[in-house]
C-alpha cells in the first residue's frame, strides 16, 4: 500500500455526515489507517445550528462563543448573524465542563430552564409582595404558558427572559409598600440586577424594555418618596447607575472571551442591530417603498449602495440607517400609516386590545373602591404600573418590527399579571366587605 503523506493510525479523526455515501466511503478508509473514528448522529449534532457548531468546538478547545476552523478560532459571529450570545454561552459551558456532546435536547432544555427561573423568582417576589394568588398564578398558568412553546431555537426561552427583567421595576415599587427591612430591599435590588444582565444576554431587546422599566420605576420611587430610609439619592443613584451598566453585559462577555482565548474581534456585529429590523420592518404590511419583510431585502438595498459591504458590518447596519431616515423624513403620512397598521394588528393579538381596556377599567374601579380601608401607594399598583410599562414596550416593538407572535409571545406574562393584579384587587375588596366605588370628591 502507498504510503500517506500524513500518518493517521491511532489519530482521531471527525467524519461529518458519516451515514451519507461519500461519508461513509471516507469511514470505510479511514478504518484500513487504524485511524480512531469520531462521528456524530445528526440527531445529536446538527452542524447547520452555529450553536452546536460552537459548543463542539467548546468540547475540544474549551473556547466558548467561537467556531473552530482547521487550528484556529473564530468568533461565532464569523459565521452566522449577530445574536445574542446567552443560548451559545451555555451550551458552550455545558459541553467544554463536561465534554459531552449537544444535543437537541440540550437546546430545549436551556428554554426550559430559563423559563423555569425566571416564572419562580417572578412568583417569589410576588409572593414577598404580599399577592399570594398572583404568585399562584404565574407558577400555574405561567408554567402551561411556557410549555406550550417549544421550538429548537432560542425564542421560547424569551418567556423567562420576560420574568427576569420584570424583577427589578417591580422591587422598585413594590417593595417600599410593603414594610420597613432594608436589607430586605437591597437582596431584591441585587436580584433584579441580576436578572437584568441575564435579559441583556439572552434576549438584548427585552432586556433593554427590563432597562427602561427599571429607570422609570427608580424615578417614580425618588421623586415620589416611596422609599423611607436615610441617603435615599445615594441608594437610587446606585442602582441607576447598576441597571445602567447591564446595558454592557453582553459586550462585555464577548470582550473577556477575546482577551481570554485570544480570537480577533469579527469583522460584523455580535450583537444585534436595530437598523436592518426596522428598516424591512417597513415591509411587513403593504407599502409604497416596495419593502418586504425579508432579509435579503436589506441585503438588496444596502448593495445598491455598495455592492462591496460586508453583511452585517457596522457599516451595513450605516447604511440601512441612512436609508431609513430618508423614508421616514420624505414620507412621514404613509410611515405613519405603516405603524398604525401594525399596532392595530398587534393589538388584535391574544385580544389584547379588549383584554387591557377590562383590566384597566376593572382596576381604576376597583383600586378606588379599596382606597377606603387601604390608602397610598401599594403592591397592586406596582404590579399593575410596572405590567403596563411592558405592555406597550412590546407594542412598541411589534410597531416599530414585527408582530409575528415569535417575537410578542412574551407579552403573555404580564397580561396574566393585569389579570391576575385585578383578581386580587376584587379578592381584597371581598375580605373588606366592600363592592361600592370610593367617592373622590
Amino acid at each position: 500500500m502507498a504510503s500517506t503523506a500524513f500518518e493517521l493510525k491511532g489519530k482521531s479523526v471527525y467524519v461529518a455526515g458519516h451515514r451519507g455515501m461519500v461519508g461513509a466511503a471516507l469511514v470505510r478508509r479511514l478504518e484500513r489507517e487504524d485511524a480512531r473514528l469520531v462521528t456524530v448522529d445528526r440527531r445529536e449534532l446538527d452542524l447547520c445550528n452555529q450553536a452546536a457548531k460552537s459548543a463542539d468546538c467548546a468540547r475540544t478547545t474549551k473556547a466558548v462563543l467561537a467556531i473552530c476552523q482547521g487550528d484556529r478560532l473564530v468568533p461565532i459571529a464569523d459565521v452566522s448573524a449577530g445574536d445574542d450570545p446567552g443560548p451559545p454561552l451555555v451550551l458552550d459551558l455545558y459541553a467544554a465542563l463536561s465534554g459531552s456532546v449537544v444535543t437537541e435536547t440540550d437546546v430545549s432544555r436551556v428554554n426550559t430552564i430559563l423559563n423555569y427561573v425566571g416564572i419562580i423568582s417572578l412568583a417569589g417576589l410576588l409572593f414577598r409582595l404580599r399577592l399570594p394568588f398572583v404568585s399562584f398564578l404565574v407558577l400555574t398558568v405561567g408554567t402551561v404558558i411556557a410549555n406550550k412553546s417549544h421550538a429548537l431555537g432560542p425564542h421560547p426561552g424569551h418567556f423567562g427572559v420576560a420574568c427576569l427583567v420584570a424583577l427589578l421595576p417591580l422591587a422598585v415599587l413594590g417593595i417600599p409598600s410593603t414594610g420597613p427591612p432594608r436589607a430586605n430591599w437591597w437582596l431584591w435590588m441585587i436580584v433584579g440586577l441580576l436578572g437584568l444582565a441575564v435579559g441583556m444576554v439572552f434576549r438584548e431587546a427585552i432586556g433593554l424594555m427590563g432597562v427602561v422599566a427599571a429607570l422609570l420605576a427608580l424615578g417614580v420611587s425618588y421623586f415620589c418618596s416611596l422609599m423611607k430610609m436615610r441617603h435615599m439619592g445615594l441608594a437610587h443613584l446606585v442602582i441607576v447607575a447598576a441597571t445602567v451598566l447591564t446595558i454592557w453585559t453582553p459586550y462585555s462577555i464577548l470582550r473577556a472571551r477575546d482577551a481570554v482565548f485570544d480570537i480577533a474581534p469579527s469583522a460584523r456585529m455580535e450583537q444585534h442591530g436595530a437598523w436592518h429590523n426596522l428598516y424591512i420592518g417597513l415591509g411587513v404590511v403593504e407599502n409604497p417603498f416596495g419593502i418586504v419583510w425579508n432579509d435579503d431585502d436589506g441585503i438588496r438595498a444596502v448593495k445598491e449602495v455598495n455592492p462591496n459591504t460586508l453583511y452585517l458590518s457596522a457599516e451595513y447596519y450605516s447604511i440601512l440607517k441612512r436609508k431609513y431616515f430618508e423614508i421616514v423624513l420624505h414620507h412621514p403620512i404613509e410611515v405613519a400609516t405603516i405603524y398604525l397598521k401594525k399596532v392595530t394588528t398587534a393589538l388584535a393579538t391574544y385580544n389584547m386590545k379588549y383584554l387591557l381596556m377590562l383590566a384597566s377599567i376593572v382596576f381604576v374601579w376597583a383600586r378606588f373602591s379599596l382606597a377606603r380601608v387601604s390608602k397610598g401607594w401599594s403592591p397592586y399598583d406596582a404590579v399593575f404600573s410596572v405590567s403596563t410599562v411592558f405592555v406597550a414596550t412590546f407594542l412598541g416593538q411589534a410597531t416599530l418590527f414585527h408582530y409575528t407572535e415569535l417575537y410578542l409571545f412574551p407579552v403573555k406574562i404580564f397580561l396574566l399579571l393585569l389579570l391576575g393584579v385585578v383578581g386580587e384587587l376584587l379578592l381584597a375588596l371581598a375580605k373588606a366587605g366592600t363592592f361600592e366605588p370610593a367617592r373622590l370628591d
